[in-house]
């Protein structure tokens, strides 16, 4: 399952670079942040017994969401 799920958040990266080149920041970012969330799942489920680690991740997550909360405001204005 973990594999899938690496696939499928990596071909969402893939079609954000796609977006980013075609210049629909909108999409890239949207895109970016869907691989981003399926990465997240998968890093809680491999360090599940984990507790120091899942926080350590989730607060990485919550630092990236904002920086792509700041640069889709930034972009789009």
């Amino acid at each position: 399952m973990v594999k899938v799920l690496a696939i499928i958040s990596n071909v969402f990266l893939v079609i954000g670079i796609i977006f980013l080149i075609t210049l629909n920041i909108a999409m890239a970012i949207t895109m970016f942040v869907v691989s981003l969330a399926i990465s997240l799942t998968i890093f809680n489920t491999l360090f599940r017994d984990r507790k120091a680690m899942k926080i350590i991740i989730n607060i990485s997550f919550i630092i990236v969401l904002i920086a792509i909360i700041f640069a889709y405001v930034t972009l789009t204005k």
